[in-house]
C-alpha cells in the first residue's frame, strides 16, 4: 500500500469515529490524544484502519501508534 491511500484511510476512519475531528495533512503528527481521541475511539479506529488496509494490529502494537503518522507508517510497511 501506497502513502497516499494509507493517508486516506487513516483520516477517514479518524473522522468516522472522532465526533467532529476534519484531519488535514498539519493534523499527521499531533497525538491523537491532542486530537480529541480518547480510548473508545482508538480501539474503534485501529480496527477500521485493520481492516480497511487489510492488516493485523495487535494490542501490543496499537500502544506505540500514537499519531496518525505513525499508524499510516505502520500500515505502509
Amino acid at each position: 500500500m501506497n502513502r497516499e491511500e494509507a493517508v486516506k484511510i487513516v483520516n477517514s476512519m479518524l473522522e468516522k469515529n472522532v465526533e467532529g475531528l476534519k484531519m488535514s495533512e498539519d493534523k499527521m503528527d499531533k497525538t491523537l490524544v491532542d486530537l480529541g481521541v480518547d480510548s473508545l475511539d482508538l480501539m474503534l479506529v485501529i480496527m477500521d484502519v485493520g481492516e480497511a488496509a487489510g492488516v493485523a494490529i495487535s494490542d501490543d502494537e496499537a500502544e506505540s501508534l500514537d499519531t496518525p503518522e505513525k499508524i499510516v507508517e505502520f500500515i505502509c510497511q
